[in-house]
C-alpha cells in the first residue's frame, strides 16, 4: 500500500470550491485502487490524503486526468498542490 499526500497553502485556495468538489467526489466514481481518502486542514494547509492498493493504482489515477482525488480537488480551486507519495511499512486497524 501507498499514502499519496496532495497539499496546499490555505492562502492560495479558494474554500467554497474545495468544499464544493469535495462534496460532489462522494457521488463520483471512484479510481480502482483507492481505498480510503481523507480531507484534513492544519494550521497553514489544506491536504488530500489517500491510501492506494499499489502505486500502480495511484499512478493510473494521476496519469488519467480527473480521476485522482487530490487532482479533482486542487483543480477545481485552481491551486496548484505539492505531491508526496509514501510507502505504508506497517498498518493497525483495531
Amino acid at each position: 500500500m501507498i499514502v499519496s499526500i496532495a497539499r496546499v497553502s490555505t492562502d492560495e485556495i479558494e474554500h467554497r470550491h474545495l468544499f464544493a468538489m469535495w462534496s460532489d467526489m462522494v457521488t463520483m466514481d471512484h479510481p480502482r485502487g483507492l481505498i480510503e481518502c481523507w480531507l484534513t486542514r492544519g494550521d497553514d494547509r489544506i491536504e488530500v490524503v489517500a491510501l492506494w492498493q499499489v502505486r500502480e493504482a495511484h499512478d493510473a489515477a494521476a496519469a488519467d486526468l480527473g480521476s485522482h482525488p487530490a487532482y479533482r480537488v486542487f483543480d477545481a480551486t485552481d491551486a496548484t498542490a505539492r505531491h508526496e507519495l509514501l510507502d505504508v511499512m506497517g498498518r493497525i486497524t483495531p
